[in-house]
């Protein structure tokens, strides 16, 4: 990372911590309680607490204070020993299996039984040769509306300064790459329908009419008590009427849903991670519609040929009057 991008991302909360800790040493000219402090840079006394303690603890490092990355921390990667790691690949390669069937297959076999995350590093770590890769499938859908994929994403509550921890709905249609994500407060059945009825309409509006829609089998979007309450389920219910039809992705399989999974990836690293301040819901609302606007009309694809979601829609219009 550059030393200016790094400024950039670390010049509020540096401001922040000097400030809190001036206060605590009553030192401050500018502030004389931390909640000033909080008003004025919009932020919640946890959040300083948290980003204060870390910028200490590595002597006052700017580093410190850059978002951390996800997953695990360092020490928490379980490494296997290299019989074990053979045994595995060797399944791998022959079998073509994936590490969610490993798991099963080797329970009992090995001393020390790995995790899914653990078979999935070691497949990293050797990875497929051309000829596997060839084998590996990838699908298009042959035009618009063929079939939708449909997600929730929840927003961290230290971006927003009422912390409520928004949620966002997201439908990518799975030809032209087209998306639109709606805003709400709750991940629940009826909100999540309400917000995808929105999103079905901005679809309309773009000339794509859904056919399919695959989500994962979170209870916002279906229900497995009963049939019945499968039947009367709000989304369920809100797809029988539009006459859409609804397939579900495998348990533990996000790959099925992979386009708006890699979507969720674009909108964090180009979205999410570039908030330099802590915004209002409507501020957040207008950052969220800038991107989207970038993503479905000027962001280049690769999967696309390097062309936008709004390219692919027209070359399929610009077929329709010679049909």
């Amino acid at each position: 990372m550059k030393k200016t991008e790094q400024q950039l991302m670390t010049s509020k909360w540096l401001l922040v911590v000097r400030e809190y800790e001036a206060v605590k040493q009553k030192r401050s000219s500018h502030f004389k309680t931390v909640e000033e402090i909080c008003e004025v840079f919009k932020v919640h006394r946890k959040d300083i607490r948290k980003y204060y303690e870390r910028w200490a603890k590595s002597g006052k490092s700017e580093e410190s204070l850059l978002p951390l990355k996800r997953g695990p921390r360092q020490g928490q990667m379980k490494i296997l020993c290299k019989d074990d790691e053979r045994a595995i690949i060797n399944i791998r390669r022959r079998l073509q299996a994936n590490e969610f069937e490993i798991f099963h297959m080797i329970d009992g076999k090995l001393d020390n039984h790995p995790s899914v995350s653990t078979i999935y590093r070691t497949f990293k770590r050797y990875p497929l040769n051309e000829k596997r890769k060839i084998a590996i499938k990838r699908y298009v859908k042959r035009y618009p509306g063929e079939m939708l994929h449909a997600d929730t994403y929840k927003i961290a509550k230290t971006l927003t300064a009422d912390r409520k921890g928004y949620v966002l709905l997201g439908v990518i249609d799975d030809h032209t790459r087209l998306c639109h994500i709606e805003l709400i407060e709750r991940q629940t059945a009826a909100e999540v329908t309400k917000a995808y009825f929105k999103c079905h309409k901005w679809m309309q509006a773009h000339g794509i009419e859904p056919e399919t829609i695959m989500t994962d089998n979170g209870v916002e979007f279906t229900a497995y008590t009963s049939q019945k309450a499968k039947e009367t389920h709000f989304f369920e219910t809100m797809l029988n009427i539009i006459n859409v039809k609804h397939i579900y992705t495998k348990p533990y399989r996000p790959q099925t849903n992979g386009k708006i999974e890699r979507f969720w990836r674009i909108l964090y690293e180009e979205c999410i991670l570039c908030q330099t301040k802590t915004l209002t819901r409507e501020e957040l609302i207008q950052e969220l519609e800038g991107f989207m606007w970038r993503y479905n009309y000027e962001r280049r694809h690769s999967a696309l040929g390097y062309g936008t979601p709004l390219d692919a829609l027209k070359k399929i219009a610009n077929l329709l009057p010679e049909l």
